[in-house]
C-alpha cells in the first residue's frame, strides 16, 4: 500500500485545499494511504468545515503513535500562511516527526509556505519521494519586482530539491519554466469533486435565491482578494443595468463589494463563502472571473459541469479552462470591463447558450479517481528515475 504524507499550508475552502480532500478519499478507493497535514487559517479566512469532510481527525499525538497505520487530517497549529520564524521552525520540527513516524513512500506539498517546509523536512530522507504541486504563480503579479525574484530564486532551489514537480496547468508549468524556476514540470488537471454540480437544477437554484428565468444573472465565486479583482465584477454590473450580480466568497476585498451593492440598487448581492456551492452555481448564466491570473480555476470546472459558460481575460489559467472547454469566453486584458460587457451582450444576443457535451473531457480529466491514478504513476515513474540516475541531489543537504 502506498503511504502519502500530503501537506498544505491551510485548510480555506480555496482549490488546493479542496483538491487535496478529493484526493485523500480518490487515493483511498485505490487502495493508497493518506495522512494529510495542514494547518490554521486566519480570521479572515473562510476555512472548510474539517470534521464533515468524511476524513478522520487525528490529534497530532495519535498521529505519531500509529506511525504508518495513519490515516486522516492531522492540523499542526503552527503551520500558517505568513512567515513567522519561531512557529516556522516548531512546524518544521513537528514534519520530521511526522516523517519518521508515518515513513511515508510519497511526500507531496501543496502552496508555497508548506512545500518550502516539507521539502525542509525531507532532508536525508532518502527512501521517500518528494513531490510539489505549482496550483498557480505567485511569483508575479502578487508581489514587487524584488520579492518575486527572492521567491524565484527560493523555489529554484527548492525545485532543484524534489523528484517530481507539478502544475495544475500547462500556462503555469510554462511560467515556471520562463522564470527558470523548474524544468521538466508535469502537467497534471486539478482533482475536483463534479457530482454536486452535475446534479443541480437551474430552475431550484433560482427559486431558492428569488429569481425568475427570464434575469439575467453574473456570478463571482471565489476569494475577494486583490489578484481576483473582485471590483471588476462590480463594475461590469454597472455596465449591464439589466444584469443581477451573486457574489459569494470572504476575503479582504469583500468590503469593495460591498460597498458596491449599495450603489447597484440591490442588483448584487454578496454572500459569505457557500457550504453548497453547487447551489449558486446552477443559478447563473454566466460565471465571470476578472482575475489578474489563475492557476486552473476549479470554480470554472464546477461551472462546467453544472452547464454555465465562464468569462474572463486572456490570462493564465484562464486561458487554459479556454482550450479544454470551447463555451469559455475570453476578452483581451488590455479591453477592460467594457471589453467584458460587450462579451455579455453577444452572449445574451445569441440565446445564453449552456455548456454542451463537449466538456465531457475536462469534467473526465478532473474526475478526483482520475487526477488520483495519475499521480500514483507519476510517484512510481518519480522512483524510477531516481533509481535509474542514483542517489538524487536533494539527499545531499537541502536550501
Amino acid at each position: 500500500m502506498t503511504r502519502i504524507l500530503r501537506v498544505i499550508t491551510r485548510p480555506n475552502v480555496g482549490g488546493p485545499m479542496r483538491q487535496a480532500v478529493a484526493l485523500w478519499h480518490a487515493h483511498a478507493a485505490l487502495g493508497a494511504r493518506t495522512l494529510l497535514v495542514t494547518g490554521r487559517c486566519r480570521a479572515d479566512e473562510a476555512a472548510l468545515p474539517l470534521a464533515e469532510l468524511g476524513i478522520p481527525l487525528l490529534s497530532l499525538a495519535d498521529a505519531l503513535q500509529r506511525g504508518r497505520e495513519a490515516s486522516g487530517i492531522c492540523v499542526v497549529p503552527t503551520l500558517g500562511r505568513r512567515l513567522a520564524p519561531l512557529a516556522d521552525l516548531a512546524a518544521l520540527r513537528t514534519l520530521r516527526r511526522l516523517l519518521t513516524a508515518f515513513h511515508p513512500d510519497v511526500l507531496h506539498s501543496h502552496t508555497s509556505k508548506a512545500g518550502w517546509l516539507a521539502r525542509l523536512a525531507a532532508r536525508g530522507a532518502r527512501e521517500t519521494i518528494v513531490a510539489h504541486t505549482f496550483h498557480g504563480l505567485v511569483l508575479a503579479d502578487y508581489v514587487g519586482p524584488w520579492r518575486s525574484r527572492a521567491l524565484c530564486a527560493l523555489e529554484r532551489r527548492f525545485a532543484a530539491r524534489s523528484d517530481l514537480l507539478i502544475a495544475v496547468s500547462a500556462s503555469c508549468r510554462d511560467e515556471l519554466e520562463a522564470l527558470r524556476v523548474a524544468h521538466d514540470v508535469r502537467v497534471v488537471p486539478p482533482a475536483v469533486a463534479l457530482e454536486d454540480f452535475a446534479r443541480a437544477e437551474r430552475s431550484a437554484a433560482r427559486h431558492d435565491l428569488g429569481l425568475d428565468e427570464g434575469t439575467l444573472v453574473l456570478g463571482f465565486l471565489g476569494r475577494m482578494v486583490d489578484i481576483k479583482r473582485p471590483e471588476l465584477f462590480a463594475a461590469l454590473l454597472a455596465e449591464l443595468p439589466d444584469a443581477v450580480g451573486i457574489a459569494a466568497g470572504d476575503g479582504p476585498r469583500a468590503a469593495v463589494l460591498r460597498a458596491a451593492a449599495t450603489r447597484l440598487d440591490g442588483r448584487l448581492r454578496v454572500l459569505p463563502t457557500s457550504a453548497a456551492p453547487a447551489a449558486l452555481v446552477a443559478a447563473l448564466d454566466l460565471l465571470v472571473l476578472p482575475s489578474r491570473r489563475e492557476g486552473f480555476p476549479i470554480v470554472g470546472v464546477e461551472a462546467t459541469a453544472a452547464g454555465v459558460p465562464t468569462l474572463g481575460f486572456d490570462v493564465p489559467g484562464l486561458r487554459d479552462l479556454a482550450e479544454a472547454c470551447p463555451a469559455t469566453r475570453l476578452v483581451a486584458e488590455g479591453e477592460g470591463v467594457r471589453g467584458l460587457a460587450e462579451s455579455v451582450r453577444e452572449f445574451v444576443r445569441a440565446g445564453r447558450p449552456r455548456v454542451g457535451p463537449g466538456a465531457a473531457a475536462l469534467a473526465a480529466a478532473c474526475a478526483p479517481r482520475a487526477v488520483a491514478a495519475r499521480l500514483l504513476e507519476e510517484y512510481a515513474a518519480a522512483r524510477a528515475r531516481r533509481a535509474t540516475r542514483g542517489l538524487p541531489d536533494r539527499a545531499r543537504g537541502a536550501p
